[in-house]
């Protein structure tokens, strides 16, 4: 197409770069926003899950006074697509207490109770053949974030 003005010609690119901005903010940073990934509360850590280097997925904790909501974001080639994911809540009280586990295309997530306990997640993903790539649990060993 072309364009018989230099503003025509400045607009289009302008244009064109804009939505090539957008459509990659879309697919690779997606907003860490507890709703977004339908959590209450605000943002209180996060952790990247990786392999080798590469990042497969960001863990996100967030906390309403009450509840714990931990969410696993896929990334990079993972997002936006199938595959296995699941995040597992545990607290000093009782224990593993649940996880939200299956196949989704951007996250999984879990609620629960934390009021008064010490916690730790798990995150784990699998790769599009089914084999599982990452086992993530944070901490390491015993529990953070006590509530």
């Amino acid at each position: 197409m072309k364009f018989k003005t230099r503003a025509g010609r400045v607009a289009a690119s302008l244009g064109l770069m804009l939505s090539s901005i957008a459509g990659y903010s879309l697919v690779t940073a997606p907003a860490a926003s507890a709703a977004t990934y339908g959590c209450n509360g605000s943002q209180i850590d996060s952790w990247n899950n990786t392999v080798s280097g590469k990042v497969y997925a960001t863990t996100y904790l967030f906390w309403d006074g009450t509840y714990n909501c931990v969410a696993a974001v896929k990334r990079g080639d993972y997002y936006g697509k199938s595959s296995r994911i699941r995040v597992e809540g545990y607290t000093d009280v009782g224990g593993y207490i649940g996880a939200d586990d299956g196949h989704y295309l951007y996250y999984a997530n879990y609620t629960f109770y934390g009021k008064g306990r010490c916690i730790a997640v798990e995150t784990d993903m699998w790769n599009f053949s089914g084999n599982n790539i990452i086992q993530d649990h944070v901490p390491y060993s015993g529990y953070f974030h006590c509530g």
